[in-house]
């Protein structure tokens, strides 16, 4: 019986044992999981910055919902399918000044996506505004000189600045596509770049109104990079 008995200690100290093994491993387990950034079989990682090109505004400022890509159909057909590669959450929608990221660009998208042909990019602007410098005119003042001739002299311009809301036609707020394939491929990874030209997206109408009209060209590579 005694002999029984100390085989059955014996064997629940082994589990005993065993159990905090299991507890001490298990976290540096999870910790290699949450490290671990190879790509899944089947995916590619995707990332997409925002440049722009130099611009005379003071601040060129847009604010982005949600970025979309199209799949295309199988053998490159026009069928296919659109993808969510990064929505914010509404009233946390981040907003860029253009003119801050002149030769340097900001990370927009950075995740693993479904290999394949892409067609094209949808982008969706929900507000836009700019600033703009006001240089006033300069005016003619007199002045009595200590000699008490009376002089014209010209009071120097000063600056100041103002802001315009930039009117978004209704395509931009369903979507802004940008025509540009690219291929996402299995374990590789995928760069691209949306260089906006701040300048040339900007149009002065006749009332004195300000509109957007992008003017942007995707490029595959990223330029320096300044993650955000």
């Amino acid at each position: 019986m005694k002999k029984y008995f100390v085989i059955l200690v014996v064997l629940l100290l082994a589990i005993f044992v065993s159990g905090c093994t299991d507890i001490l491993i298990t976290p540096e387990e999870n910790l290699l999981e949450q490290d671990d950034e190879s790509i899944a079989p089947g995916k590619g990682r995707l990332k997409i910055y925002l440049t722009d090109a130099p611009g005379d505004y003071l601040e060129v400022n847009i604010t982005i919902s949600k970025i979309e890509a199209h799949i295309a159909g199988e053998d490159g057909g026009a069928e296919g399918y659109w993808v969510v590669l990064k929505e914010w959450p509404n009233g946390a929608e981040p907003t860029f000044d253009l003119i801050k990221l002149q030769d340097v660009s900001e990370l927009l998208v950075d995740g693993f996506f479904d290999v394949g042909k892409y067609t094209q990019l949808r982008l969706f602007i929900t507000e836009a505004n700019i600033w703009i410098e006001i240089v006033n005119e300069e005016s003619e003042e007199k002045i009595v000189s200590d000699s008490d001739i009376e002089k014209d002299i010209i009071v120097e311009s000063s600056e100041s600045y103002e802001e315009h809301s930039l009117n978004i036609p209704s395509n931009l707020q369903t979507g802004l596509k940008l025509i540009h394939p690219f291929e996402i491929v299995d374990s590789e990874e995928t760069v691209l770049t949306i260089d906006f030209d701040a300048e040339k997206s900007i149009i002065k109408t006749g009332n004195g109104n300000y509109k957007l009209k992008p003017v942007i060209k995707v490029i595959t590579g990223s330029t320096d990079e300044e993650d955000g």
